[in-house]
């Protein structure tokens, strides 16, 4: 700003902190605006318009306007008092109008609304990174959250379904059972002398021979099927829509592959299994009380068996 500029002063009152350099001229104001030795010039707008248009065209805008306007006088001599009163009744009967159309004429600025694309590019840049880092963080969490429910119904040393996620099964099919009146089987199955495996080649070969029997299980049941380890050296079967003498097959089945298999460590090894079936007039529990009985009947008669006990109602 021109130095001795009364709007300093106030300028000062308004803004706490703002820092004014005072310059000589205003086209010493202009100059050091352009060579980037100062921000900006703070001048009158008729005045900036001029001196802008007639040397800084090109390289130097007006960029805004101040909020509060500042009223100019025009002084007069003191011994000619009727020259100060002809021109004080002609400021007063200049009309508003009037006085823009002649400003407009004389300082013909042009306002535009600058947009700083900058500022959009790192706004857009940075809703980028966060949106990656959502998705990222979504997918993360799906799989950890995947992985979660796979672990909470899955049996930690076979692979298989746990015995809640069996439970579940078990009511899923005594509810399709009940509505539709479709078939469905249950094998229950027994590993045959597996206490002396444990006793024998200890505790670590036993789980691994509980885990190559699961795979054996897995690799020779329908895809329908639901295997599950149902506790210990005992596994479950619920097989969708079959009959119990179709149970009964895919039991014989079994046994047999668990028969053929080379177990590591321990070479050959047999199961028992039990077959059952559901029944609409039989409940969850009675059905899981004649497997079990079939399987019990199949260790009676020598293991490496399959007994059958199709469905029906506990004895009272």
């Amino acid at each position: 700003m021109v130095k001795g500029y009364s709007v300093e002063e106030s300028l000062r009152k308004e803004v706490p902190g703002i820092n004014i350099i005072e310059v000589e001229s205003i086209n010493d104001g202009l100059q050091q605006v352009e060579n980037g030795q100062l921000y900006g010039y703070i001048d009158n707008l008729m005045t900036i318009a001029t001196a802008i248009q007639k040397d800084y065209t090109g390289s130097l805008k007006i960029s805004s306007r101040l909020e509060n306007d500042i009223n100019l006088s025009i002084a007069t001599r003191n011994d000619e008092p009727l020259l100060q009163e002809i021109f004080q009744k002609l400021i007063h009967n200049i009309d508003p109008e009037f006085k823009q159309a002649t400003f407009n004429k004389w300082v013909p600025v042009k306002q535009e609304v600058s947009f700083d694309y900058s500022l959009m590019w790192k706004i857009i840049i940075g809703l980028f990174l966060l949106s990656l880092g959502f998705i990222y963080h979504y997918h993360q969490l799906r799989r950890l959250n995947q992985r979660l429910k796979k672990l909470s119904v899955t049996d930690k040393l076979t692979g298989l379904y746990n015995r809640v996620k069996m439970d579940d099964v078990l009511i899923e099919q005594k509810a399709e059972v009940d509505r539709y009146n479709v078939n469905a089987s249950i094998i229950l199955l027994d590993i045959d002398f597996f206490k002396r495996v444990n006793d024998t080649y200890g505790h670590a070969v036993g789980d691994a021979v509980l885990v190559e029997l699961s795979n054996v299980l897995q690799e020779n049941v329908r895809s329908t099927d639901y295997v599950g380890r149902w506790g210990g050296e005992e596994f479950i079967i619920v097989c969708p829509h079959i009959d119990v003498e179709e149970g009964r097959n895919l039991a014989e089945k079994l046994l047999a592959k668990i028969r053929e298999h080379s177990y590591k460590h321990i070479g050959k090894m047999t199961a028992s299994a039990g077959v059952s079936n559901f029944l609409p007039s039989v409940t969850i529990k009675e059905s899981l009380y004649n497997v079990d009985q079939a399987l019990y009947q199949s260790k009676l008669a020598n293991r490496d068996k399959v007994s059958v006990k199709k469905g029906m109602e506990l004895p009272r």
